[in-house]
């Protein structure tokens, strides 16, 4: 059975990301705990992770022109270098005593610039290194690398500030990128740009809109993948308070619960890698949407933090199976010279729709308090796979 790992190219590009992303998970770690030290406060955790997502709103639709015009691996190569200054920064700041709350900011909104440009050529990208046929397990194994680095990096952040100090993390994490810049520059990949000379950006992004206005499944998964964004994965930076105010644990309980996340994605990317092509994607799609408030609804729940590891697993099987999926149909139905386009819609939703997740779930959980807004939470997505993946797609299939 041919895999994306026999592919040297790509075997490369993968454990690139594996270091850059462990060191990413690493200072989000640190910075949310962080946070939470500097303002005891949810909404301010939710401001933080707003600033960090809030560029993908404004930047991401750009972006995905900017993918289908030049070429993705320049691209990456640049959002990778300026994506390593925002944590070194924050390194001396923290190690120089003068850190507040609004260097935080700062350096999560700058950062957040680089990942709108980064996102829509990343997820174009895979279809530089791998053939048509293999596009489905290389972003499972995409979602791999992620999710290896969502337990190494909370495991590694949670040692480095307990034994050593919060500057390590971010020094780590500056560290991180440069082995992922040498392999882009290494990489030797057939450029995919489309660029005509006469082209306008406005031509182009206009030509990817009424692509999407025109097929109307990858249109309802993306507004399904919108809702969960909103609704499912944003509460993650609030967990700093279940930890503390509910399982009265620390921040190696709060590595524990996003590692276990992590492992959960990590074991669906890796079924979803290890099996034949899915064939009923829409089908699979919907089965996944249907896991998510179950985890949410347990961890809602739970009073030990074990119990909450184990729910936590389960959301993360459901996020990748969802979003991985989800992923692989809009690139199978999207041709390749519109797929940096149509792929900055998808991250503009599942990135770009974090910050408004954010600041909501920082607002609601201040107001109404943690277990009300996961009920709440859980009753929105269950209602929203049901209305986008099921109702809406039984009316055009």
């Amino acid at each position: 059975m041919s895999h994306p790992l026999k592919i040297k190219e790509f075997r490369a590009y993968w454990i690139g990301q594996i270091i850059s992303l462990s060191g990413t998970w690493m200072q989000h770690i640190a910075q949310n705990w962080l946070v939470y030290i500097l303002t005891k406060s949810a909404l301010y955790l939710g401001l933080i992770s707003f600033l960090s997502s809030f560029p993908m709103l404004i930047f991401t639709l750009f972006a995905g022109v900017f993918a289908d015009r030049y070429s993705r691996k320049k691209i990456l190569i640049f959002t990778q270098i300026f994506s390593l200054f925002p944590a070194l920064f924050l390194g001396i700041i923290i190690n120089m005593n003068m850190v507040t709350l609004w260097h935080v900011a700062v350096a999560s909104f700058v950062l957040g610039i680089a990942s709108a440009f980064d996102m829509p050529a990343r997820q174009a990208f895979i279809s530089e290194l791998v053939p048509k046929d293999m596009i489905t397990k290389a972003i499972a194994m995409q979602s791999i690398s992620f999710n290896i680095a969502r337990i190494i990096g909370p495991f590694l952040a949670g040692i480095v500030v307990t034994n050593l100090n919060f500057q390590m993390c971010f020094y780590l994490n500056a560290l991180s990128f440069i082995p992922l810049i040498l392999i882009l520059i290494a990489l030797c990949t057939k450029s995919c740009s489309t660029s005509e000379v006469n082209e306008s950006f406005k031509d182009f992004f206009k030509e990817g809109f009424n692509f999407l206005l025109n097929n109307k499944k990858i249109l309802y998964i993306i507004f399904a993948v919108g809702s969960f964004t909103i609704f499912g994965i944003s509460f993650i930076p609030i967990l700093p308070i279940i930890v503390d105010s509910i399982l009265h644990s620390g921040i190696e309980g709060l590595g524990m619960i996003v590692s276990s996340v992590g492992f959960g994605s990590l074991v669906a990317a890796g079924i979803i890698t290890l099996r034949k092509d899915i064939d009923d994607k829409e089908g699979h799609i919907f089965k996944a949407s249907m896991i998510i408030p179950i985890g949410i609804l347990g961890i809602a729940f739970s009073k030990n933090i074990y119990i909450t590891m184990g729910f936590a697993f389960l959301l993360g099987f459901g996020f990748v199976n969802f979003f991985a999926v989800s992923n692989s149909f809009i690139q199978h139905q999207t041709e390749q010279r519109l797929r940096g386009r149509i792929m900055s819609f998808f991250s503009f939703v599942f990135l770009g729709f974090t910050p408004i997740g954010n600041i909501l779930v920082g607002l609601l959980v201040e107001a109404f308090g943690v277990k009300n807004v996961l009920i709440a939470y859980t009753l929105i997505c269950f209602l929203s796979g049901l209305f986008f993946l099921k109702i809406l797609f039984k009316r055009i299939s």
